[in-house]
């Protein structure tokens, strides 16, 4: 099986050529003032008090609220327009399938969503499944085109602890046309794991599931499955220390040193970010890339649940260097 499985990977990791892209660059975590929207300091990650000065001086801010019926009847950040986070994914029998061109452009036309001005995608918490479904939406978003987008830090639930204005409804902006092509810069595929996994790349495969999980594992005597030299760590290790302070070169350095004192090593390579579902790498994906900055990180969107569909081979997670 194993001498099958290496030539396997070796065909297809060849048949493909892969141009990998440096791990040193930073990203800029603020950008210059939008001539658009008036928007200074643009944070990937923005306080609920930061948010509401923007919206004081720029109606030009979109805010997409994503959470479910339960939680909107309830109350709602004034000027939000309500795209629920089944809006965003696939079908329940492959539920990280991304929309495609077409579906997002109607989705985002329908809601009068412009790409060129700022937009903060927010859910109900701060809790680490929350803000993965809000990055999935960022991922899409920034893939669509999107520059200036943000994550409301700690959700609606901060929002309402600030004690900040509340609306009853929803927006409904009126529709527009809207053009875009999917970048896959962030977009990791088959042929990234099968590169990785076969060496013919260099990189990592990060499985970014959560201790609960893994607890559960050791309890049931069922270790769990994951891609081909994936190696774990919880994605309760990038919430922890989610914070815009990590963007420096300090930041950065410290990030590096922690994913190598885990098992990680980048060597310019890929990190690719894999879970079961997709939420917990979203969540990883987002924190070493827009907020840490490494150029190179590329979110799995069919995660594990898409993999084992298709016939990926499953192999036994190591987690003994999980945190």
């Amino acid at each position: 099986m194993q001498k099958i499985l290496k030539k396997s990977l070796q065909i297809i990791a060849l048949a493909v050529p892969m141009t990998l892209v440096g791990v040193g660059s930073l990203q800029a975590n603020t950008i210059e003032q939008n001539p658009t929207a008036q928007t200074q300091d643009w944070s990937r990650y923005i306080t609920s008090d930061r948010l509401n000065a923007l919206m004081q001086r720029n109606n030009g801010v979109q805010i997409i609220d994503i959470r479910s019926k339960k939680y909107v009847k309830k109350g709602m950040i004034p000027g939000a327009v309500w795209m629920p986070f089944a809006d965003w994914r696939g079908p329940k029998e492959r539920p990280g399938q991304p929309p495609t061109e077409e579906e997002l452009e109607a989705m985002l036309g329908a809601n009068g969503l412009r790409l060129d001005q700022p937009i903060v995608v927010h859910n109900q918490s701060g809790k680490t499944l929350s803000t993965g479904r809000a990055a999935i939406v960022y991922w899409i978003l920034k893939s669509s085109g999107a520059d200036n987008i943000a994550i409301l830090n700690g959700g609606f639930k901060a929002w309402q602890s600030a004690e900040l204005p509340e609306a009853i409804t929803p927006i409904t902006p009126a529709p527009i046309d809207v053009d875009l092509t999917i970048r896959r810069d962030w977009w990791a595929d088959p042929v990234h794991i099968f590169g990785v996994a076969s060496s013919q790349s260099k990189g990592a495969i990060l499985d970014a599931r959560l201790e609960m999980q893994v607890k559960k594992s050791a309890k049931t005597g069922k270790p769990l499955q994951s891609m081909p030299m994936a190696q774990y760590i919880s994605a309760s290790f990038f919430i922890n220390q989610l914070s815009t302070s990590q963007l420096s070169a300090s930041g950065q350095d410290k990030f590096v040193e922690a994913l190598e004192a885990r098992g990680i090593q980048l060597d310019d390579g890929f990190l690719i970010s894999v879970c079961q579902t997709g939420e917990l790498s979203a969540l990883s994906w987002f924190y070493a890339s827009e907020i840490v900055g490494l150029e190179n990180v590329l979110y799995y969107p069919d995660a594990l649940q898409g993999w084992r569909s298709d016939g990926g081979l499953m192999f036994g997670l190591n987690t003994e260097t999980g945190s």
